[in-house]
């Protein structure tokens, strides 16, 4: 399954470049787009072939979501940060195209790749692959495992 990815450059908040404050924009999220955020964002890749989400979830979406303001809030300094299409649909309605820095697919089949010595990524595509869970669908993807009944 390929899944588009967006990286995000979100420079400090600057009216004057069109570059708004996301933290009390995104605070008047409904509690259905603040799950599409919480499942939709990710680090920058620091291992080729491994996603992990931008923020630990847990299962009362108001507080995962109150720990993703503080890491997305781009007040006073630039965030970075990689966004799915579900996601994306919500940040385009406040940041300027130039903050997409890069648009890739990812292959999701690639977290199962071994290396030459057999090991799969290290610890870190195993931590990965415990937020993660089962990535064969979309909805895989979007939904996270633990939560699946309470946040479906």
């Amino acid at each position: 399954m390929m899944v588009r990815l967006y990286d995000y450059d979100v420079p400090a908040a600057d009216d004057g470049a069109g570059v708004p404050n996301l933290r009390p924009l995104l605070a008047e999220l409904s509690a259905d787009e603040r799950r599409v955020i919480l499942t939709g964002l990710f680090k920058p890749e620091r291992m080729p072939g491994t996603m992990e989400r931008l923020t630990t979830l847990v299962e009362d979406v108001d507080v995962s979501f109150e720990n993703a303001l503080i890491t997305l809030d781009n007040e006073k300094r630039a965030r970075r940060f990689v966004a799915i299409d579900e996601a994306k649909a919500i940040l385009d309605r406040w940041l300027p195209e130039s903050t997409v820095a890069d648009v890739r697919e990812w292959d999701v089949a690639r977290l199962l790749e071994p290396y030459g010595d057999g090991t799969y990524h290290g610890k870190l595509l195993k931590r990965t692959r415990k937020q993660l869970r089962s990535v064969s669908s979309r909805e895989a993807l979007t939904v996270p495992f633990l939560f699946r009944r309470s946040w479906g």
